[in-house]
């Protein structure tokens, strides 16, 4: 222990290794083995602070380098034999007038090479499955929102920007991985909306979007469904829109609609049908080709 300060800063504690020529000292911090029961405990912590201040900053880094790499810090629970493995908690504090505390994960910059990755990574499980990965925000209180969840890459300034890439593994024995994405229902207005957008080119032409189903190379291919959901008792189902863009100086884009050549059986069919109607008229039917303005329609 350290002597108080009554009027300055209290004592300060240092231990530090000893300087070498080669490698420095090593400072080694470890408890105690039980042999019939638990290890001691390592507790780190800074004490609480006064009325107008804030708690002291733990600080885990290690030193710069000149020409070799860094060290590096590494932080983990031991392995068991016959238990289950420790759990590593990274909690931060609530804040009962203020914003709660942020955390932020960056990989190192580099001048000169590719800059430093950030992966997480789940434990394997050789004989069952292995662990989940779960990011999430939290729920927003009575007048507020929950939380954004942002996945984007940066931008280039010479090159091209990164790829997003959402995947399932292979499966050798079972069925592939789904992925599913679902907007929030709204109680009182709207339900949420799913966007999808390509990318924009000020000189070229714009991004492409593609919907391809799995290929099945020793049976069928999978199917692509695109449906609107049933209405409620007052409303009618949404809509189903397939149109181009306009166009201020070229032709407009095209609607191709169209099935797949069989080279052993016959060719796949296209299907319009419209809804019958119970107490009212059935749907129409409506083909009109283009108005043209100054040559023939």
């Amino acid at each position: 222990t350290v002597g108080a300060g009554t009027s300055g800063e209290g004592g300060m504690l240092r231990a530090a290794a000893g300087f070498g020529m080669a490698t420095g000292g090593l400072m080694s911090l470890q408890s105690g083995q039980g042999a019939q029961t638990s290890s001691g405990s390592i507790t780190v912590i800074t004490p609480n602070t006064g009325a107008s201040g804030g708690s002291g900053k733990l600080v885990f880094s290690s030193g710069t380098a000149k020409r070799g790499n860094s060290g590096a810090v590494l932080i983990g629970t031991g392995a068991s034999s016959c238990g289950r493995a420790g759990l590593l908690n990274v909690a931060l504090g609530s804040g009962t007038s203020g914003r709660g505390g942020g955390m932020i994960l960056i990989g190192g910059r580099s001048t000169s090479r590719t800059g430093g990755a950030v992966c997480i990574f789940t434990g394997e499980g050789t004989a069952t499955s292995s662990g989940s990965v779960t990011i999430l925000s939290g729920n927003g209180g009575v007048a507020g929102s929950s939380g954004v969840l942002i996945f984007s890459t940066g931008s280039s300034s010479g090159g091209n920007t990164g790829s997003i890439l959402l995947g399932s593994g292979s499966a050798t024995g079972g069925v592939g991985g789904a992925i599913m994405m679902t907007v929030g229902s709204g109680a009182s207005s709207a339900g949420g909306c799913i966007k999808l957008m390509a990318g924009r080119s000020v000189a070229g032409t714009g991004g492409a979007i593609y919907m391809n189903s799995g290929e099945g190379t020793a049976s069928s291919s999978g199917t692509i469904r695109v449906s609107t959901a049933n209405s409620g008792d007052l409303g009618t189902s949404g809509h189903l829109l397939f149109s181009t863009g306009s166009s201020s100086s070229g032709n407009s884009g095209t609607l191709t609609f169209g099935t797949g050549p069989a080279t052993f059986g016959r060719g796949g069919s296209i299907s319009l049908h419209v809804g019958s109607g119970t107490s009212g008229e059935g749907g129409i039917l409506a083909m009109q080709a283009g108005r043209g303005t100054r040559h023939t329609g």
